[in-house]
């Protein structure tokens, strides 16, 4: 059994040879990786811990968006500032946000749109090719689009992403309809450059806090329902799969995701409330694929590597009744864990026997 083998039939929820495994990780940890695993290249990396996946986008070619090595814009026109929290790693935060005082619907579906031409497609279905036998996702960033947390947070702010709902809501729906003017050729183009080799298209948003969710169901059917199932309906008619990022407790939001199409919820983030593995499990487990598990809050940069190792054969007797799961860490792995631990982690995996 290959990786794609093992990945989609855990997917079908029937028991594979071993579980599937998922990798995420800041840049910091990554280069720290390859340095103390004695490898130079990403695809090493993944063949040491004997990951499952593959990522994949269209390549960069507009405009240049580094503006210093602190600075940065993106494609929708936010500016990014680099913020350190240590010595050794940081994260770009928005430095302002262009849409901020726009409140007319008018404006908002004339705002000026990323232009495909941005982006080369051409090499896709080759670098599909080279991930032959892993399952292949589109990789973070671009390639997996969001509606709530990027872009329009980015673009209006935090506070006005959610009040807005409320208090400007004709604005709101004015600004999706905008976003998805760009949104839906992008990845019709980009999965049909693929040729259908693409087995997961990923979307990220985050809807959940680590006590609840940020907005209301109703409110979530209204407002972001219909633009993430028409992003996935695209994706779909290319034959990949929906991989729904949303960090925190969504387990409120878990039916209507489903009803959304989503097949695989990432992560299992198991410190949120009422994200419980066993529990969420039992109940929605026939139906819907968990990834993550592994807790990054606390066991993972605090715990010895012989409490990981525990910890993941415990999730493991419990998840991978009937397939249904992919493991990995519940957030990207972060500068504060040691690099003993994620080996721990991996290796406890590749051992269970259940």
């Amino acid at each position: 059994m290959n990786s794609r083998e093992r990945v989609l039939q855990a997917l079908s929820h029937r028991e594979t040879d071993r579980v599937p495994l998922m990798y995420r990780d800041v840049p910091e940890v990554r280069s720290r990786l390859k340095r103390d695993l004695g490898v130079e290249s990403d695809e090493a990396l993944f063949r040491c811990f004997e990951i499952d996946f593959r990522w994949v986008a269209p390549l960069w070619v507009g405009p240049e968006l580094e503006l210093s090595q602190t600075e940065r814009r993106d494609h929708w026109g936010v500016e990014w500032q680099y913020h350190r929290f240590s010595d050794r790693a940081g994260y770009w935060n928005e430095k302002s946000c262009p849409m901020a005082e726009i409140t007319d619907p008018a404006e908002a579906a004339a705002w000026p749109l990323p232009e495909l031409e941005w982006w080369d497609f051409s090499r896709l279905s080759a670098d599909c090719d080279a991930c032959s036998g892993y399952a292949v996702m589109t990789a973070p960033g671009y390639s997996s689009p969001g509606i709530l947390q990027f872009p329009i947070q980015s673009l209006i702010g935090i506070e006005r992403s959610l009040m807005d709902l409320y208090i400007e809501p004709e604005f709101y729906h004015a600004l999706i309809g905008r976003v998805l003017e760009f949104q839906q050729p992008f990845v019709r183009r980009m999965m049909n450059a693929a040729g259908g080799k693409i087995d997961f298209f990923r979307m990220g948003d985050d809807f959940g806090t680590q006590q609840g969710l940020l907005i209301g169901v109703d409110m979530w059917r209204e407002f972001f329902q219909p633009a993430l199932a028409s992003l996935a309906d695209i994706a779909g008619e290319f034959g990949a799969h929906y991989y729904q990022h949303s960090c925190g407790s969504v387990r409120e939001l878990i039916p209507a995701l489903m009803e959304t199409g989503v097949e695989v919820l990432d992560p299992l983030q198991v410190k949120a409330a009422g994200m419980d593995p066993a529990e969420l499990k039992r109940i929605y487990g026939r139906d819907l694929c968990f990834s993550g598990g592994v807790d990054e809050q606390e066991l993972l940069p605090f715990g010895t590597p012989e409490e990981i190792r525990e910890a993941v054969w415990r999730l493991l007797d419990v998840m991978t009744r009937d397939g249904g799961f992919f493991l990995g860490p519940t957030h990207n792995f972060q500068d504060d864990i040691p690099t003993e631990n994620i080996v721990a982690m991996y290796e406890a995996a590749l051992t269970w026997r259940g």
